[in-house]
C-alpha cells in the first residue's frame, strides 16, 4: 500500500508500539517507556513517536548500545516527539525512556510511525483499544498507543477527609458554645418581684 509517497505495510498485528505505563498522575514527572516490538521477518530500523500536548517531555534515558534517539522540535523549542534509531531485529523488541510531565487529565494519544528494513512503515495511528487486547484484523492503520491522565493518588480523598474534619470541628464548636451559653444563662443570679410591686 503506497501512502503519500511512503509504503506501508499494514500486516496484521498481536503487539504494537506502545507507550507505558496506561495510566499517569497529573503534575507528577514520570518515566514513560516506547516499547517496540519488532513484528515482520526484517528488521524495525526506527521508529517515530509523536507527543500528546497535554505531556511535556524533557529529558531523554541515554538509549541503548547501537541506538540514537534525535529529538523533534516546536517552533517554540517545547519537544514534540522523538525519532529512535537501531536496528530491533525479527522477534525482539527494545525500550526507550524518558521524563515528562502531565499537565491535564483525560485520554492522551501518542502516534507512532514503525519504519523496517524495506522501507516499509506501520503506522500505529488509528483508534486506540484497551491494554491488552488485540487489535482487529481488519483495522488500519494500528492502534495508537494511549495513556489516561488520572488526578493524584489521594488528592480526592485528602479533600474530603478535610472537609470532613472542618465540618466536624464547626460542630463541636457549635455545640460548646450552646453548653456554654446554657451554664452562664443557669448561673445568672434570679430577680423576683415582690407581691407589692406595682
Amino acid at each position: 500500500m503506497m501512502v503519500g509517497g511512503l509504503f506501508v505495510w499494514v500486516g496484521t498485528a498481536t503487539a504494537h508500539v506502545e507507550v507505558l505505563p496506561s495510566i499517569a498522575q497529573i503534575g507528577t514527572p514520570t518515566e514513560f517507556t516506547v516499547q517496540v516490538p519488532t513484528e515482520r521477518n526484517l528488521p524495525t530500523t526506527s521508529v517515530r513517536v509523536m507527543f500528546p500536548s497535554r505531556v511535556t517531555v524533557y529529558s531523554f534515558q541515554v538509549p541503548p548500545p547501537g541506538f540514537t534517539v534525535t529529538p523533534i522540535y516546536a517552533s517554540n523549542q517545547s519537544i514534540i516527539g522523538a525519532t529512535f534509531r537501531g536496528v530491533i531485529p525479527p522477534g525482539q523488541y527494545q525500550h526507550f525512556h524518558f521524563l515528562g510531565t502531565p499537565t491535564a487529565l483525560g485520554q492522551t494519544l501518542w502516534p507512532a510511525y514503525q519504519t523496517y528494513a524495506d522501507g516499509k512503515v506501520a503506522l500505529w495511528t488509528g483508534a486506540p483499544v484497551a491494554r491488552g487486547v488485540d487489535p482487529p484484523d481488519t483495522q488500519v492503520p494500528g492502534p495508537t498507543s494511549a495513556v489516561t491522565i488520572s488526578p493524584k493518588s489521594g488528592s480526592s480523598q485528602t479533600t474530603s477527609n478535610a472537609a470532613l474534619w472542618i465540618g466536624l470541628s464547626a460542630g463541636v464548636l457549635a455545640i460548646a458554645a450552646l453548653v456554654l451559653a446554657g451554664l452562664g444563662w443557669s448561673r445568672r443570679p434570679v430577680h423576683l418581684l415582690d407581691d407589692d410591686t406595682p
